[in-house]
This record gives C-alpha cells, structure tokens and sequence, in this order.
C-alpha cells in the first residue's frame, strides 16, 4: 500500500488526464462500443465511445467511508476538492497522506491533520463586476475544453474564473458534484482559489452546488441550466450572484445581478 506524495501523484495523473486538443489520453477516460442505432426508419451498427464511470472509496481517518461515483484519472483534484467542499481541510497542507493499495487503486486511505474550526472568508473580500457580455465569452472558452462530453455526450464539467477572465481549473467528470470538486481541488491544490472570482458549471444550479461556490469563497456561480429554489433562496442569503440558463446571447439573474454591469470591462 504505497504512499504517494501529493505532488507525484498530482504529476502521474496529469499523464493521463485528456487534454482539450482531444490526444491518445482520452482512451483512459472511454470505452469504446459498437452501438446500434435507429434513424431514418432504419436500424445500423455504429462506434461510439461510452465515458468511463467507476467506484473510488475514501477512507478518512477517524470519518466515515464514503464511495464517490466518479470519472478515474483525476483523483488527486477529487479527493481534494471533495474534502474541502466537506469543510474538512482549507489548505493542502491539511491532507497529511494520501495512500492507494496497489491491488485496488480506487480505494484510498487517507489522513487529516487534528479537527480544526473551518471558518469560511465570505463574502469576498474584493469588489467585482463583469460586462454581462464577458460571460457568453467564459461559455466559448468553457465549451472549448468539454473533451470528454464532446466525445460522449455523457459528463458534466466546472470551470473556475478569475477577475481578469483567466481560466484557472477546469474539471469534467460523469457526476456534476464530482466536476465541481476537481475543479475547487485543483484551484485549492495549485495555489489559486482564492483569485477565483466566477464558477462556472455545465448543470442545473442546485443547493449543493451553491454551498460549495460559498464554502470556496466564490462570488458568481453561473451555469447552462435552470436553478433551484433552494439554490436561489441560498444564494440571495450568502451574497451569491446565481446565473442561469446562459444561452449565446442571452442569461437569466436569479440572486444578486448587481456584479453584473455594462461597460464594466
């Protein structure tokens, strides 16, 4: 059961993760399949490529087991992501090891550093407002990097905006929860959640999706689909701005617009 150092094992996964340009990588990621298929009143075979949906265990020290559904290859940002949505560890140097047994890599043990108050920084700290225009780009460069949901029309993914419209995390896996966290882990892992100034999400903007834009200390949470009312009653009590329904041109504002500004570039 060896242990692996974060930043190895952040270097072994990042050779398998599959990149934008749609490289070799993206085989560890989906089955391929001969499917059929039913159009223009007629049955035919046809390839397709099915995403890769397996079980991986966290067993936490002094916790519960929990057993996330997940897309393999980005465990590392998962893992992560998944504790510090949980309140669990706020920085890094909170997970003390990380081991994987060598038969059953999808079972992880894993030891926090002593229980300490996780406090949450929100609302943030700085001013920010974005030309509502600026958004439809972030939905561009988003759809760009959707390797994996180009392929198999089968994952969701997250990505994490600063102030200035750089890209800093971006996650995609078959449970939307799931794409969330890799992303907030890899941001939390890689020095840079706290420049986070937008999440942006392919899924419906559910209460538990919000509660993590808040744990992470994130003010704009925007995504494709509709919200709920438990994520819109949320977001209007913590200081969220909830965007939805981002089409092209067009957005619905269902919790604080006031971020959202013309000319605000």
């Amino acid at each position: 059961m060896p242990t692996m150092h974060l930043r190895a094992l952040k270097e072994e996964e990042a050779k398998r993760r599959p990149d934008s340009s749609g490289g070799s990588e993206l085989s560890n990621f989906v089955s391929p399949r001969i499917l059929q298929k039913y159009a223009d009143g007629e049955f035919n075979l046809d390839s397709g490529l099915i995403a890769v949906e397996e079980d991986i265990r966290l067993r936490v020290q002094d916790h519960s087991e929990v057993t996330l559904a997940r897309t393999p290859g980005d465990d590392l940002n998962l893992i992560a992501g998944h504790l510090f949505s949980r309140s669990m560890i706020r920085e890094p140097e909170d997970i003390l090891n990380i081991s994987f047994h060598t038969r059953h890599l999808s079972l992880a043990d894993i030891v926090l550093r002593s229980p300490k108050i996780i406090r949450r920084i929100y609302p943030f700290p700085h001013p920010i407002q974005f030309d509502p225009e600026q958004i439809f780009e972030f939905k561009a460069m988003f759809e760009k990097r959707q390797n994996l949901f180009k392929n198999t029309r089968a994952t969701h993914a997250a990505a994490l905006i600063s102030g200035d419209g750089k890209l800093l995390a971006f996650g995609e896996d078959v449970g939307r929860h799931n794409a969330f966290d890799k992303a907030i882990g890899c941001a939390l892992l890689e020095g840079s959640l706290e420049n986070v100034a937008v999440a942006m999400l392919s899924s419906r903007l559910a209460l538990e999706l919000t509660i993590k834009a808040a744990t992470a200390n994130i003010p704009i949470l925007c995504g494709f689909s509709a919200a709920t009312s438990s994520g819109i009653e949320f977001a209007e009590n913590n200081n969220i701005t909830l965007l939805g329904r981002i089409r092209k041109r067009a957005l619905v504002v269902y919790a604080h617009g006031w971020r959202l500004r013309k000319g605000s570039r």
